[in-house]
């Protein structure tokens, strides 16, 4: 790979990628990258912007994202690169897809949200070489490739031994509030601390103590802050939309912490320890052995661990 040369391009609001970035630099001879999450655009006059109104009626596309993405095949239409790995294409236009495919024999996509949640993902997968997505069922109905999110952490996190909760979550606002204020009341019942955040962009006039609602967004070192002084961590994943594991499951895995998930395909997986990890459903009453907050993290075999690193996570994407 020394030899070769790839444009690397995300949407990451988290920093979930940058490893990924990093250990490119480390493998290939020339990087390009660009995080679309960073970009901006203003419409240029009233009449670009009423233009953009009727064009998103009429096709059902945010003309906006054209404009915003834009200067990223000017600046770099006239290179041609060994690999192109592409995080979240759905934000390109069909002819901007088309630019990049003439950049590269390697054209490549990772789809770390599933196609039930954005339908467009299924329009575009004929552009791509290679389709990866952690959906096994988006993997099954379009004949992807299956890969899982990663362990995206590469820097060692100290200890506390002092813990400010028992278990934390951060998530939106959206319909798995309801199952999370479950867990919470059932927590608070057998008094286990939690510091549950709830990110919304209204004022909102909830007065549960359980809940925290925040208005600004916790970065990524906030966020492993709060991970870092819980004993147990909290997924509530987008179910009925997507099955694939989220990082909160990685950041379990990278920091030793047990996990609380309503995934409940985590168990075909070859790092489920039920001693670990205890699923939940949302539509049943919550109930959780008591062994489970008493007894300590059990190490997974290394092995088993090193298979979610990023670097093999990578290794994989470009075979």
């Amino acid at each position: 790979m020394k030899t070769k040369s790839i444009l690397f391009i995300t949407f990451d609001l988290s920093g979930y990628y940058d490893c990924i970035n990093d250990e490119l630099k480390s493998s290939f001879k020339n990087v390009d990258y660009e995080n679309t999450s960073k970009l901006d655009y203003k419409y240029t006059s009233v009449f670009q912007k009423i233009y953009s109104f009727f064009f998103k009626i009429f096709t059902g596309k945010k003309l906006k994202n054209y404009y915003k993405v834009q200067p990223i095949i000017k600046k770099y239409r006239r290179k041609k690169y060994d690999y192109i790995l592409i995080i979240r294409p759905d934000i390109f236009f069909d002819s901007q897809l088309l630019e990049f495919k003439k950049m590269t024999p390697n054209l490549i996509a990772y789809y770390h949200d599933s196609i039930n949640n954005i339908p467009r993902k299924r329009d575009i997968i004929k552009y791509f070489d290679k389709v990866y997505s952690y959906e096994k069922k988006d993997v099954t109905e379009n004949n992807l490739n299956f890969i899982t999110n990663f362990i995206y952490l590469n820097k060692r996190i100290p200890k506390v031994s002092d813990f400010d909760q028992e278990t934390f979550t951060i998530m939106s606002n959206d319909y798995r509030i309801k199952t999370l204020k479950a867990l919470a009341d059932y927590l608070n019942n057998k008094g286990i601390s939690s510091k549950f955040l709830i990110h919304t962009h209204k004022k909102h006039n909830e007065d549960d103590k359980l809940l925290t609602y925040i208005y600004s967004r916790k970065n990524n070192t906030q966020v492993l802050e709060y991970l870092r002084k819980s004993r147990i961590i909290i997924d509530i994943h987008k179910f009925g939309i997507q099955e694939g594991l989220t990082f909160r499951v990685f950041e379990s895995l990278y920091l030793n912490k047990k996990l609380i998930t309503t995934n409940s395909d985590i168990k075909n997986y070859d790092f489920y320890n039920p001693s670990n990890i205890r699923i939940i459903y949302p539509d049943e009453s919550i109930t959780i052995p008591d062994d489970f907050f008493t007894t300590p993290y059990e190490k997974i075999p290394d092995d088993i661990y090193e298979k979610y690193l990023f670097s093999n996570w990578i290794k994989e994407i470009l075979t």
